[in-house]
């Protein structure tokens, strides 16, 4: 209600699914609609848009650190993102998640580390991890003087699907070009109480 008394048009949130589906039932339930909703962490997993229920999470955005629309490959066995979404949708019978490609991303890097350490001894591993120059299915890896490596982000879209109930498209590319967009965004929220 007090949203609605101040006018609120955007809502933002970092939380966990179960908290996020409350409130934003409560605000449909409410009658609280504001222009633009984005959500991270809570709307990681399709599961949980399809747990709001009543299509009420069509038009909610997310943040995107890895799709099945990546323009990468793997660095193991030269699968893009979208041959290995199929894979795993085939195999499975459940939709593709952010986590797929950092899952195996993630293989990518230890088979490259142990294929240039050559050694399982602590100090060889820590040098080849630090010397870590790797395009992998997730993006290019290379870990800079404090340690890290960022990876790509940009912004998503969960819209009604036409294979699973809600489907997850790029909107928006920011400053990684190379990741095109698969729709346009919806904007107002379309009212779905």
């Amino acid at each position: 209600n007090l949203f609605k008394k101040n006018k609120v048009e955007i809502l933002t949130a970092n939380c966990i699914s179960p908290d996020w589906t409350t409130i934003w039932r409560q605000c449909n339930r409410e009658g609280f609609y504001p222009k633009f909703a984005t959500v991270a962490k809570a709307l990681l997993f399709p599961s949980a848009l399809e747990a709001l229920g009543n299509n009420i999470g069509h038009g909610l955005t997310t943040e995107v650190w890895w799709s099945r629309y990546h323009p990468y490959k793997s660095s193991l066995t030269g699968e893009s993102p979208m041959v290995l979404c199929d894979a795993w949708e085939k195999e499975t019978k459940r939709q593709w998640s952010p986590p797929i490609g950092f899952k195996h991303g993630g293989y990518e890097i230890v088979f490259d580390v142990l294929k240039r350490a050559q050694t399982l001894e602590k100090n060889a591993l820590r040098d080849a991890i630090e010397k870590t120059n790797l395009d992998t299915i997730m993006g290019p890896i290379k870990f800079n003087e404090k340690h890290y490596c960022e990876t790509p982000l940009v912004g998503g879209q969960w819209v009604k699907g036409k294979k699973w109930p809600y489907e997850l498209e790029l909107t928006y590319s920011g400053n990684f070009p190379e990741i095109k967009p698969t729709a346009e965004m919806i904007f107002p929220l379309p009212k779905t109480g």
